[in-house]
């Protein structure tokens, strides 16, 4: 691997000295209707006849496609920079690489249907790591282990638990989209102004939640005069996991409802047929008949309900931890400096210990289709290209590499200080963003401002003062995820590992599209409808009993040594 690295390093340094990079000159406001340009301001690109920089462990692949979400932003934006580097990609490495990026909100659904009309091939991102083992359990997907046995790139740099959390039946299905090594985990974020304006402490309690929310609806939390704030949002069960984990009816990582790994008894379990469902979906009522959450939580996209909260509409909603910084900032610009964020990490109620979950950030995976044309030789390019290199990693993830600080999208490699270009400031000296390829999401041995690697951020947007306050702001909001996460982890949070994340015998895998459904529907029939809990209840039996559901759950707590504590059959006779 050190041979190998000096290789790189050395036609690196040939290829700096010779060439310098191509980046699109067009501003980030331009949509895909416009035509992307390759100015004279930026420097040219290597010709597909030039030598690679990255190891071969394999021969080249005629093509790779690479399907992925938040390329250079969703699918409508940054259309120039989207092409100017996927223009240089082919250029730089001399072979075809197409990136398919489809719209956010559609994303699982597109990928899906392109899966079963059978035209998605070569490297699709996912949103979750078990639909990589329904697919590779139907043939969909390859193990990829299999290809990369003398591949030094996968033996000695990417973690090994990135490959345990996306193995099935001893082989690894899946390779992660990445990420630097932080905690990775949902958390409330709610408006600490608003609770300075109703003159009410953060909730630590469902109790206390609901009074909060309650105010936030009614006593004019925004003082503008107006009944325009709701209490919380959310898009469908997604964003009010916490509230079921109070509740002890905790939903799995991806907020389905179905079979799910109980921490504090250490077993496999229903969370839909335990009577704390009940409880809580009659609290989810008295929250929607109130007018305390906002009414469309079942069918807004979740854009609105980000949006919902960026503009100062909602009081609080359950996301990834770090959206408690990325909503400060937007409300900020939206309502005023005064406005700030506070975060609450667990609510408990019935359960007062191990009540959220979190694991290491590493992302949903990647996986290679089985209708791939060189899946050997796609494989292998993709992690070489990806993980191989600093330089090659950065490439995948902040765009094409620069020798000028004046570039406007890209990064430049100074050392170990890493400069972010895709940051530029206007006439008025406002800094916004181009955004990045994000082809990969981190790395441990890469990673900015974190851990003992030493590579550093920086700035050169053309405001300096922006440049060196954010490298300050970039370690400030650093320091103060871990400070949530470490006030939090406290005995209320428990480490979920890849394999206590979902079931994965084929019962449920064939299954569980429609059991989260079937969960889905107990809560929206209760809370938005007002069926009563029992029915709901047959209901959610009527539609799971077609699984074989006690199968899953034997199957998964016989891995424990455990017998299940539940009995679907027992129940069902009970309804009828």
């Amino acid at each position: 691997m050190n041979k190998m690295k000096l290789i790189s390093l050395v036609l690196c340094l040939v290829l700096v000295c010779s060439f310098v990079f191509t980046a699109c000159d067009k501003k980030p406001t331009e949509t895909a209707t416009q035509q992307p340009t390759e100015t004279s301001t930026q420097t040219e690109t290597p010709t597909e006849t030039q030598i690679d920089t990255t190891p071969a462990v394999v021969e080249k692949p005629a093509v790779m496609d690479i399907t992925t979400l938040y390329y250079y932003g969703d699918a409508t934006e940054n259309a120039a920079e989207k092409l100017a580097y996927k223009n240089y990609l082919n250029r730089h490495y001399g072979f075809t690489i197409n990136i398919h990026a489809h719209a956010r909100d559609m994303y699982i659904e597109t990928i899906n249907l392109r899966a079963v009309s059978g035209d998605l091939t070569g490297i699709v991102r996912l949103f979750a790591g078990t639909d990589g083992i329904k697919w590779y359990q139907e043939g969909i997907v390859l193990a990829i282990d299999e290809f990369l046995a003398d591949n030094e790139v996968w033996n000695t740099i990417v973690p090994e638990h990135w490959k345990e959390t996306f193995s099935y039946d001893g082989a690894v299905y899946g390779l992660a989209f990445g990420g630097d090594g932080t905690p990775s985990w949902f958390s409330r974020t709610m408006r600490g102004d608003w609770l300075d304006a109703v003159g009410m402490s953060r909730p630590s309690t469902i109790d206390e939640f609901y009074e909060v929310s309650k105010a936030f609806t009614y006593n004019d939390p925004d003082k503008n005069g107006d009944n325009d704030t709701w209490g919380f949002c959310s898009r469908h069960v997604w964003l009010m996991q916490d509230i079921f984990k109070a509740y002890g009816c905790t939903p799995n990582w991806e907020s389905a409802l179905v079979p799910v790994w109980n921490p504090r008894d250490d077993i496999w379990e229903d969370p839909v047929i335990k009577p704390v469902m009940a409880d809580a979906c009659t609290f989810l009522r008295k929250c929607y008949v109130e007018g305390i959450i906002h009414p469309e939580l079942f069918s807004m996209s979740s854009t609105n309900v980000r949006n919902l909260m960026s503009n100062g509409h909602a009081g609080s909603c359950f996301y990834w931890d770090h959206w408690l910084i990325v909503w400060e900032n937007a409300v900020k610009k939206t309502v005023g400096s005064h406005a700030y964020m506070v975060a609450v990490g667990a609510l408990s109620g019935v359960v007062t210990h191990k009540i959220n979950c979190w694991k290491t950030e590493i992302g949903s995976p990647y996986v290679l289709m089985a209708n791939t044309a060189q899946p050997k030789e796609v494989i292998n390019w993709f992690i070489n290209l990806a993980y191989g290199t600093a330089e090659d990693f950065f490439t995948f993830r902040y765009g094409i590499p620069q020798t000028d600080k004046k570039a406007k999208t890209g990064f430049l490699l100074d050392g170990m200080t890493v400069y972010l270009l895709h940051f530029k400031a206007d006439d008025q000296g406002s800094v916004t963003s181009s955004g990045c390829p994000a082809l990969v999401g981190g790395h441990p041995g890469y990673a900015l401002d974190i851990g003992e690697y030493g590579y550093k951020s920086a700035y050169y947007s053309g405001n300096p003062t922006w440049d060196s306050e954010q490298v300050t702001v970039t370690a400030a909001n650093l320091q103060r995820r871990f400070e949530v996460f470490n006030e939090f982890n406290d005995g209320r949070l428990y480490l979920l590992t890849g394999d206590y994340e979902q079931p994965t015998n084929p019962e449920y895998t064939n299954n569980m599209t429609e059991w989260n459904k079937a969960g889905r529907l107990y809560v929206s029939s209760v809370m938005v409808d007002g069926v009563d809990t029992t029915t709901a209840l047959k209901t959610y039996l009527d539609t799971v009993m077609a699984f074989d559901p006690q199968t899953t759950l034997d199957f998964m707590n016989a891995k424990l040594g455990k017998t299940s504590n539940q009995d679907y059959r027992k129940l069902w006779n009970s309804l009828n």
